[in-house]
Formats: C-alpha cells, sequence, structure tokens
C-alpha cells in the first residue's frame, strides 16, 4: 500500500531539512554526537509500513548540485522512495532486500527522451531485415514485444522511454506499454509525429499526416482521448496546421516536443507560438542559415558524393556546420533567446557522430542513405569537422544554460544512451553535468520532474548503481551495474555484455 499524501509530505519535509544541512557541510552528513546517531527516523519509516528494499553505504549523486552524499541509505517502498538519510540513522531497519552500496555511486534511472519503436525490433516478421514492417496488436503479442524492447535499455540503465512519433498502427502498444511495470522501463507514447500532407509525398510510419488547421487539432485531441499526454509536431507541419495543433494540445494540458526544419518552421517562429521543447541540435544551425546558405551547403554534398547520395543526409548536415563556423553570431543570438524563454534542446549527437566514426557504439546501416563506408578519407574528415563544430554548440548550449536532455533517435537504444553521455562528455561538458543531463535533464524535457531525475522522498524508485565510478572515469557508464526499476532489481550485468 502506497504512503498517504500527508505521509509523505511530511517524509518530503524531513528529507528537504537533513539534505540542506548536508550541502551546509559541503554536501556530506553532518557529524553528529552518539546520542543523536539514533534519531526517529527510522520507527517513523517503520510506522508507516515496511520497506520492501533498502541501499546502504552509498555514494548518492545529487542531480540538483551535482555533488556526492557518501555513506548515504536509500529506503524504498513498493515503487516509490521513501527517505534518503546518513546511514548511521536508520543502522536498524531492515527490509527482504538489502543491498550493500560498497561506497558505489547511485545515480537516478537515465531516461531517453526521443525515441521510435520502428527502430526497436529486428524485423522478424518481413524478408529482408532492417526496421520492423509489421507488428501484431494482439495482447500476448505486446507482451513479448515488451519484454525483448526492455532487454535493450535496463541493462543499461535507461528506466524511462518517450516515442517520438510512432506508427498510429500500433497505438494499442503504446497505451498498453504506458502503465508502469516494473520489468520494462516507463514508456511515454506521442502517437504520430504531426506533419502536413504533401501531394506524391509517401509519409514516414511514423508521421500522421493532417490535411488542414482543424484536421491538426482534430488528431490532438484524438490523442488526448486515448489517453497520451505528450505530441510531437514535425517539421513538415506547415504553420496554419503547427499554430492549431500546438494551441488544442496547449488547452488540454499536454507537453509538446518539436522537430523545426529547413524552412517550414523556423526555431524562432515556434519560440514565438510557445514551443519550449525541441528535438535536435542541427536543426538550431539550420534555422538561422539563409535558403541559399542551406541550398550551398546541399550542393556541395552532392557534388562530393555524387547522384546517389548514399550517406548524405549526415555528410550534408554536418556540411551546414561547416560552412557556419564554431563562432556564428546568428546561432549565438538564438541560444540567448533559448536561455531566456527557458527551452530545452535535445541534442541526439549519436546518431551523427557515429556514422562518422567518432561514437562509442555504431549500428549497421539501414539503407544507402545511412552508409557512410563510400566515403573518402577526405569527406570522412570534412564531415567530422562538421561534427565537431556541431558538438562545441552543444557545448554551449550547455554552458549558456541551456537545459539538455539525451535522445537516441536509433537502433540499440541503450548503448546509443551511453554513447550519447560520452558524446556530451567528450564535447567537453563536465561528467557531473552529464549525469544530471540524462536523469535530470530529461525529465525537465518531458516536464515530470515530480516523478523522475532525483533520487528522493516520494521520487520513483528507479536506481543505477555503477560498479565502477563515471564521475572518475567516464568509460566506467559501459561497466557493470544494478539496476533497479520501481524497487525491484531489474538486472545486475555489464553493459559491454
Amino acid at each position: 500500500m502506497k504512503p498517504s499524501a500527508s505521509i509523505l509530505f511530511a517524509i518530503r519535509r524531513a528529507a528537504l531539512i537533513t539534505g540542506a544541512a548536508a550541502l551546509a557541510d559541503g554536501c556530506r552528513w553532518p557529524e553528529r554526537s552518539p546520542a543523536a546517531r539514533q534519531p526517529a527516523a527510522a520507527p517513523d519509516v517503520v510506522s508507516q509500513g515496511p520497506a520492501s528494499l533498502i541501499v546502504r553505504h552509498a555514494t548518492l549523486f545529487d542531480t540538483r548540485t551535482r555533488r556526492t552524499l557518501p555513506n548515504t541509505t536509500i529506503v524504498i517502498r513498493d515503487d516509490r522512495i521513501v527517505t534518503v538519510a546518513p546511514d548511521s540513522s536508520l543502522a536498524t531497519l531492515r527490509a527482504p532486500v538489502e543491498i550493500d552500496g560498497r561506497g558505489r555511486l547511485v545515480t537516478p534511472g537515465l531516461i531517453d527522451v526521443h525515441h521510435h519503436l520502428d527502430y526497436a525490433f529486428p524485423d522478424s516478421i518481413t524478408p529482408g531485415g532492417g526496421a520492423i514492417a509489421r507488428l501484431i496488436m494482439a495482447p500476448d503479442s505486446i507482451a513479448a514485444y515488451r519484454t525483448r524492447w526492455a532487454a535493450s535499455y535496463l541493462p543499461f540503465g535507461v528506466t524511462v522511454v518517450r516515442e517520438a512519433g510512432g506508427n498510429e498502427e500500433h497505438l494499442a502498444l503504446m497505451t498498453a506499454w504506458a502503465q508502469p511495470s516494473p520489468s520494462a522501463p516507463d514508456f511515454i507514447p506521442t502517437g504520430g509525429a504531426l506533419a502536413s500532407h504533401q501531394e506524391g509525398r509517401v509519409p514516414f510510419v511514423g508521421h500522421a499526416i493532417v490535411r488542414d488547421s482543424a484536421d491538426a487539432a482534430a488528431r490532438v485531441r484524438r490523442y488526448h482521448d486515448a489517453g497520451l499526454r505528450d505530441v510531437k509536431l514535425y517539421w513538415r507541419l506547415r504553420e496554419p496546421e503547427y499554430v492549431s495543433a500546438f494551441t488544442e494540445a496547449h488547452r488540454l494540458g499536454m507537453h509538446v516536443i518539436t522537430h523545426v526544419d529547413f524552412g517550414v518552421m523556423s526555431p524562432q517562429r515556434a519560440l514565438t507560438i510557445g514551443v519550449r521543447h525541441f528535438e535536435h541540435a542541427y536543426t538550431l544551425g539550420v534555422g538561422v542559415m539563409t535558403a541559399a546558405e542551406v541550398q550551398r551547403a546541399w550542393t556541395r554534398t552532392r557534388q562530393e558524393l555524387g547522384a546517389e547520395v548514399p550517406g548524405g543526409f549526415y555528410w550534408g548536415v554536418l556540411e551546414h556546420f561547416n560552412l557556419l563556423g564554431p563562432q556564428d553570431a546568428r546561432l549565438t543570438s538564438l541560444i540567448a533567446e533559448f536561455v531566456r524563454v527557458g527551452a530545452t534542446v535535445t541534442p541526439t549527437l549519436h546518431i551523427f557522430a557515429q556514422r562518422v566514426g567518432l561514437a562509442s557504439h555504431t549500428t549497421q546501416s539501414l539503407g544507402v542513405f545511412d552508409r557512410s563506408d563510400a566515403w573518402t578519407p577526405a569527406q570522412r574528415e570534412r564531415a567530422r569537422d562538421g561534427y565537431r563544430i556541431l558538438a562545441g554548440y552543444v557545448r554551449r548550449l550547455h554552458e549558456a544554460g541551456v537545459p539538455l536532455a539525451v535522445g537516441t533517435d536509433w537502433l540499440d537504444s541503450g548503448r546509443a544512451a551511453l554513447s550519447e553521455m560520452l558524446l556530451f562528455n567528450q564535447a567537453g561538458i563536465p561528467m557531473a553535468d552529464v549525469l544530471a543531463i540524462a536523469t535530470l535533464g530529461g525529465a525537465r524535457a518531458l516536464e515530470r520532474e515530480a516523478e523522475y531525475g532525483v533520487v528522493d522522498a516520494g521520487r520513483r524508485a528507479h536506481l543505477v548503481i555503477y560498479d565502477r565510478n563515471p564521475l572518475e572515469d567516464a568509460e566506467a557508464l559501459l561497466g557493470p551495474k544494478t539496476v533497479i526499476k520501481d524497487g525491484v532489481v531489474a538486472t545486475v550485468k555489464t553493459a559491454e555484455e
């Protein structure tokens, strides 16, 4: 049975008082006299009901301060954290499952805010492999798919995932997975990414095509009535439909995320409309360029790679940044505007870094559009130059105060999430900040800070316990870890397996 609202309030209040004292002492638990080492904390916890899991002797990473709290005990009841306190104050408390942290670093579960279900499964139904072409929407199949999907995330520490535009034919799966389970990451569906009708264009399976403003608003209402609380506006959504969809989603209290690109909708205009969550850092660079500059980048791409343009999207996007350079005044001004209004950005660096050979993990190509193996050494090096400029702007976004989040947007998503984190670090973002981005940053991008992103009383019991400390060695992100999902030990294995 979950604690009542009044009990949770009392626990949170006590935790805040204890935390404030800890921060005043350099984020170490304050020394107490022998008499004070037997406080009433443990009996109070027991009086609310038995603990189900306790983690002792942990080094807790505080995502709000970026500091560590050694000698910490975390008490969990069912799927919630009920208290976080010094080891000494809870020494007599017992639970059916107890984990000796042995001083290991503990963080909240990681969050992937940009995922596509069509990339989640190898194609076991349609001949030829590649992205899945058809999923069966029977209850037993939906449950089986979830088991396979969870295996691609949980071992790597990812406990919350948002779909960023998926096939509407899978809506039954999306709504079923939205019910939390300790055996799978929390799943946050968005429905299809809204895009305007375009004569002759065959849309991607994850796009939901709308024909006019009324249709756009109706599609948003349909998603809301199906239980969805997040919606994505894609760059192919023209302004009348874009404004209508955003207005209706805002009226219904839904969370809006957007991918704006290539002159259909600019990031500046989207900010003015009221959108605050942006996918893909590269779109900010493209968004400040003139049409002539964009055309120049694509012309150079076709000249370099030929008519078929293998891997052309990736090379072309990075060529935009070669043209922009590392100090473009327009992009600097746009970053300042993002800071002013409090907008978030999900960079998705991994999808570019893996194609230029700079990621910790690379998946096989899905097709010609995704291949970079035919690039010459000179072409690859120029693409890397563009990537480094893009990554430099991501660092500048962070340093300016723009909240970032981890988004994978690709296959092997658990590995891709860890790769994204390492790429942030390699771009010059300190690992303490990277851990905060992957947890609290994701919660902010989801507008769900009350549930995720912090190890604190009342939050969901999502924890990652690292065998080796990534604050001391970034590569430890890839090493062994214990993952706790909703108060249950979900996996104890190495992400390298």
